[in-house]
Parts: structure tokens; C-alpha cells; sequence
């Protein structure tokens, strides 16, 4: 990877050099689209050149329609402008047909598939088209809340979640689905080690991520905090979905999961977590396991 250092360091111009650099930029075509869409001047130009000189030094062209980052493999640069000002924001690049990276998850979910969940209840048939809606959100970048799933054990919650991050990791989306007590345990024996680090950055970048049984284990005071808090609050800013599957009501997660004892500063820290899922998820309840609506059919 080229260092950021040299990558993006400031280009400084002489008056002689400005129109050769003006007329560089519109000889490439998307700087110049870019350019022309927003209706930019001269002087627009000059004021944000070390920007389009950092793009332009950046960009790769694959094809026709991908461009990855030098700086960034595996992301696009592109260039966006916010009140006068340009700016350089990174998509991540889609790979068709990819998987769904499964952490500490039994293998069989890695064929869980949408069209294969059963639509036996009114539950289960509601949940399904807010699925759909989520899944197809995603097409037009205007992602909606994920879901905090609740109900009963062997509901299917599992089953429909894998699902959904089948879906859009076939799609080419980035999506970790991981079974939460097993994270947080590699997760307390790995801190201060590379790997730990290179984690909490994966669960917090990924497109979706998916937190299987939440609640199953107390959670410890650093693990709270200074992960799941802090994964959390970054995908809350950067509007990354979360979806959880749990044994715990939603409404039941502060004194059940999220605070240690009864003192006011856990429950301070407590909300801090409950507030930022409120924020990223809505809440969904399978209450009947799927044996026994099987059994109430028949």
C-alpha cells in the first residue's frame, strides 16, 4: 500500500503551473464530469486543487465503471462536494458472489436462504417483508434500521438472519454474522494483540453485521465499552446496519445484559449501549417456536 503520507501530502502550485493543472483535470473524464455536473469555476477549481490532485493521484481505473483506491484497496474514491467544499468519500468495492463471513457459526447456515423461510405466521410473514425491504435498501444506498430479533428459543431467528446476510453477501456486500458469546470471549482473550485489533475494526467497517444470541453471557465491563459501545457508535455514525437475534425482550436488556450492578454510573454506561441500539435497530419478536406452529397446522 502507498503510504498516506506521500499519498495525500499537499501539492504546492506556482500561478504558472495552474492552467497546465486545470487542463489535466479536464482531460480526465471523470474529474471533468465531476467537474461540469456541478457547474465548478476557476476559481473553484484553485481553492480545492489539492483535493482533485490527491483524487487524481488516487484513482485506478479496473474498467469502464470500477475504480479502486490505491491508498485504500478494496474501496472506490469519489468525489463529492458540500457547500464549496470538495471532499474525497470511500465506497467499499462489491464482489459478486461472495460469502457471508461466518465467525464461531454452525457451517449448515452458511446455505441458509430467504426463499426457504417459512412464512407460517403473521410474525414470521411480517418480519419476512421488512427483510425484503432491508435487503433491496441496500440497492439504493439508503439503508434502513437493522433489527433486534427477540422470542422464543428455536424460533428461527437464527435461520432468517443468516439468510438476509447470505443475501446481500451474494450481492457483494460485506456482511460478518458472529455468534456473540464466542466473539466476546476470543475477544477479552485476544486484547492488546494485533488480531484484537483488526477485529473490532472488521465489526465495525463490515456493510451489515449480524450479532447472533445477545445477552447469553453477562457482559464484562471492557467488552461493553470499549467494543461492542465502541463498534456500535461508529456504525450508528456511519449508518452500518446491525441486526441481533436474542433470547432477552429489547425492553429487558438493561438490567438482564447490560449493567453489572445496580449503581448509577452502570446505568449510565448501560444506556449509553441501549440508546445506540435503539438508534440502529428495530424491534422484531418471533414468540412461537417453529415446531409448534409446524404441529398447529396439522
Amino acid at each position: 500500500m502507498i503510504g498516506l503520507d506521500k499519498m495525500f501530502e499537499k501539492v504546492n502550485t506556482t500561478t504558472d503551473d495552474i492552467d497546465e493543472i486545470v487542463d489535466r483535470f479536464m482531460a480526465n473524464d471523470r474529474i471533468k464530469d465531476f467537474i461540469m455536473t456541478n457547474d465548478l469555476s476557476t476559481k473553484d477549481i484553485i481553492s480545492n486543487i489539492n483535493v482533485l490532485l490527491s483524487y487524481e493521484k488516487d484513482e485506478t481505473v479496473d474498467d469502464e465503471l470500477n475504480i479502486e483506491s490505491k491508498a485504500y484497496p478494496g474501496f472506490s474514491p469519489r468525489l463529492v462536494l458540500n457547500d464549496g467544499v470538495i471532499e474525497i468519500k470511500y465506497k467499499r468495492l462489491k464482489t459478486e458472489g461472495q460469502k457471508m463471513k461466518n465467525l464461531y457459526m454452525p457451517k449448515e447456515l452458511i446455505d441458509a436462504k430467504l426463499s426457504d423461510y417459512s412464512l407460517i405466521s403473521e410474525e414470521r410473514r411480517h418480519l419476512y417483508q421488512y427483510a425484503r425491504t432491508f435487503i433491496n435498501s441496500f440497492k439504493d444506498e439508503k439503508k434502513l434500521k437493522g433489527f433486534y430479533l427477540g422470542g422464543a428459543f428455536r424460533s428461527g431467528k437464527t435461520y432468517l438472519s443468516a439468510a438476509i446476510g447470505n443475501e446481500l453477501a451474494n450481492q457483494g456486500y460485506d456482511v460478518i454474522m458472529a455468534y456473540y458469546p464466542e466473539l466476546s470471549s476470543n475477544l477479552k482473550n485476544s486484547i492488546g494483540d494485533d488480531d484484537f485489533k483488526d477485529l473490532v475494526n472488521r465489526l465495525k467497517t463490515c456493510d451489515l453485521l449480524i450479532l447472533d444470541d445477545f445477552g447469553a453471557e453477562s457482559l464484562s465491563p471492557f467488552i461493553r465499552d470499549e467494543v461492542l459501545g465502541v463498534v456500535l457508535n461508529y456504525r450508528m455514525i456511519k449508518s452500518l446496519p446491525v441486526i441481533m437475534t436474542s433470547n432477552i425482550p429489547f425492553g429487558r436488556l438493561m438490567d438482564a445484559a447490560l449493567r453489572r450492578d445496580g449503581s448509577e454510573q452502570e446505568k449510565i454506561k448501560a444506556m449509553r449501549i441501549y440508546e445506540r441500539m435503539k438508534e440502529l435497530m428495530n424491534e422484531y419478536n418471533l414468540t412461537t417456536r417453529y415446531e409448534e406452529l409446524v404441529k398447529s397446522r396439522y
